[in-house]
């Protein structure tokens, strides 16, 4: 049984790792179009707004991934300090 869960939550940590990353591509595109939409010459109230919704929207993805492989990682490096 435990055997099936380790394999489990290796998919799951897989899968929050690809949001990490996905998130950081796309927190680097929306904080591009936020400034772009500053830019006295481009300036657009509404689309700078967008932008930084969106950033905002990447960043809690961002926090959610890393606290889940923070997570994993001190719960599995205390495991390990367990084990005689």
């Amino acid at each position: 049984m435990e055997k099936r869960w380790r394999r489990w939550l290796f998919y799951v940590d897989m899968l929050i790792i690809a949001i990490f990353a996905l998130a950081t591509v796309y927190m680097a595109k929306d904080a591009y179009w936020a400034g772009f939409y500053r830019n006295p010459d481009h300036f657009d109230i509404n689309a700078h707004s967008r932008a930084l919704w969106h950033l905002a929207r990447d960043v809690a993805f961002q926090v959610a991934s890393l606290a889940w492989i923070f997570y994993r990682l001190f719960h599995c490096q205390l495991l390990l300090l367990k084990k005689p």
